[in-house]
């Protein structure tokens, strides 16, 4: 049972779900294993028949809570109808296929109190895969595929400034793959930004979300306190349309956002090499998936065109090609870079 408390919870566990009962289900159960018990969770539910509902009253806990949209807003601002609707002073945005592990929460409080006066505290997360076929796709383990550094301990602390939490989210510095249900950040400053980035588009949101959360820095944990679960439904592998409103908006939303940065300059060379590598690889992915499992790709080919004409990303334009056409030359290629620079 939750702990009695006569203020309100400290962490808001913000969701948003559609038509995705099962998967909803688990990432609550997860919640509900938490030996840290001061929070709520807002569930938001795209679906107009409120299909989500017996399965967050299912969870018999006045902490979860149940609000169905009554259309279908989309992802983001589902996601920040979830904000408008928590009472906590930190959030945990959370996609309902992420499960949290049931030390997350104490553990962010734990850090927290040890670091105190920021703004973001985070921990790393895993990669799940149950598929065969998906893990191969993605060349994953079947089973956990751990997205901590091993450049540091277990348990490492590293504590950032804004700018140098940015600079090192987007060369890869602090770990592999970023999750934002890992990590809890100060309910003001989303408020103050207007809720969580909507930009036109799902696609890089948690970058997007983390860059502009970390405006009080941030303390980072190398230790998984979560998962994301890779599947058949994961989001963006039928939305190539979004592909080029991504790449218009994405550069444009984080220069709105962070130029007041005197680092700014520095930071946006970083992003858009960060940019071009992550459009170019996911294209890739995409176009060896629909080979391999021979479906259409001329949603695929029209992105294609579109995201090309953007002048910092055409400069990727051959790196795309070879992992399309001769992935096993790409790959030599960046292993052999790799050992020449050390």
């Amino acid at each position: 049972m939750p702990e009695n408390t006569s203020i309100g919870p400290l962490i808001s566990f913000c969701f948003t779900t559609f038509k995705r009962g099962a998967i909803l289900k688990s990432t609550l159960d997860s919640i509900k294993l938490q030996g840290y018990a001061n929070y709520e969770v807002i569930v938001s539910d795209n679906d107009p028949e409120g299909s989500g509902r017996p399965f967050v009253e299912a969870m018999d806990d006045s902490r979860f809570k149940y609000f169905c949209n009554g259309q279908n807003l989309g992802m983001k601002p589902s996601f920040n109808k979830s904000l408008e609707r928590s009472s906590g002073e930190y959030i945990v945005m959370i996609a309902d296929d992420d499960p949290v592990y049931p030390d997350m929460l104490q553990t962010l409080i734990s850090l927290k109190e040890k670091y105190p006066g920021y703004g973001m505290y985070m921990g790393g997360c895993d990669w799940f895969c149950a598929d065969k076929d998906v893990a191969k796709q993605y060349k994953l383990d079947v089973g956990t595929n751990s997205c901590i550094s091993n450049e540091h301990d277990l348990n490492f602390v590293q504590v950032f400034t804004t700018p140098d939490f940015i600079k090192n989210l987007f060369t890869f510095r602090i770990f592999s793959h970023f999750l934002w249900s890992t990590c809890m950040v100060k309910r003001d400053i989303l408020i103050k930004l207007g809720g969580i980035p909507d930009y036109g588009t799902p696609f890089l949101g948690d970058y997007a979300y983390m860059s502009v959360s970390s405006t009080e820095g941030c303390v980072v944990l190398n230790r998984s306190l979560g998962c994301q679960t890779i599947h058949k439904e994961n989001f963006g592998r039928n939305q190539n349309e979004q592909l080029p409103i991504l790449t218009r908006n994405f550069p444009a939303y984080l220069e709105d956002k962070l130029s007041y940065l005197k680092e700014w300059p520095e930071i946006k060379q970083l992003m858009e090499r960060f940019f071009g590598l992550w459009i170019t690889g996911h294209m890739a992915f995409l176009y060896h998936y629909y080979k391999k499992n021979g479906l259409d790709n001329s949603s695929l080919l029209q992105a294609e065109r579109e995201v090309f004409r953007s002048d910092f990303v055409k400069k990727y334009k051959i790196k795309y090609v070879l992992k399309k056409k001769t992935p096993k030359l790409h790959d030599l290629i960046v292993k052999i870079k790799k050992t020449i620079q050390g």
